[in-house]
């Protein structure tokens, strides 16, 4: 279930956007990958912090939330439990992120979608773009340190090997704020000369990050 964490990191690097000026108000555009499930009712959770949920078809009612099952990737500063209510964060809609198959009790086997929460309307301005990346960054981060903490390679679960994924995600964010008046040519020297650079900076990349 996790996600190569470099190559998040990569994505979030060359999507991140800074072109607004103040000039004139910009609207706000709608994620169009917006799901209609604003809550969900825990009834399983892994290992790694991911959780299988119902979607809740009334935001008031628990009787109602017998929707369709989707499995949580984890969300900072949040711990999910058995019969937990999970509500999208503020400001942000669920999307679906590829799908999960698993077996049930009763060896039926499912696929469901992997939920994770993206903003519901795009940003206007240079400083809301960074908080958002910053705001990524530390998702980043968070995931990195989950799946060093559950690597079944004993030398990866280590202390350094956490410590590590703060070297990384401090390493690409202060790129980024070097790089943010990058011209195309900088992004792409960048991402060519990503993983040599991150090495020399971090040491030997933990095979957890990169699969």
């Amino acid at each position: 279930m996790k996600k190569y964490i470099l190559f998040t990191i990569l994505i979030l690097f060359g999507c991140t956007q800074m072109p607004y000026t103040n000039v004139l108000p910009v609207s706000r555009e709608y994620n169009k990958n917006c799901m209609d499930m604003r809550r969900f009712q825990v009834f399983q959770v892994f290992d790694d912090s991911y959780a299988l949920a119902n979607a809740c078809t009334s935001d008031w009612d628990s009787s109602y939330c017998n929707g369709a099952v989707v499995l949580l990737t984890p969300q900072r500063n949040i711990e999910y439990y058995d019969e937990m209510y999970v509500s999208t964060p503020d400001n942000k809609c669920a999307v679906q992120d590829g799908v999960y198959k698993y077996e049930t009790k009763k060896k039926i086997h499912k696929t469901v979608p992997v939920v994770r929460f993206e903003y519901e309307f795009s940003s206007v301005s240079e400083e809301e773009d960074l908080i958002r990346f910053q705001d990524a960054m530390e998702d980043v981060r968070y995931i990195c340190k989950l799946s060093a903490a559950n690597s079944k390679n004993k030398k990866q679960n280590t202390q350094e090997s956490i410590s590590k994924c703060d070297c990384v995600i401090d390493f690409i964010t202060n790129e980024f704020m070097n790089l943010k008046d990058r011209t195309d040519t900088d992004k792409e020297k960048f991402e060519k000369e990503f993983s040599k650079r991150l090495e020399k900076k971090c040491g030997k990349i933990p095979d957890f990050m990169k699969n």
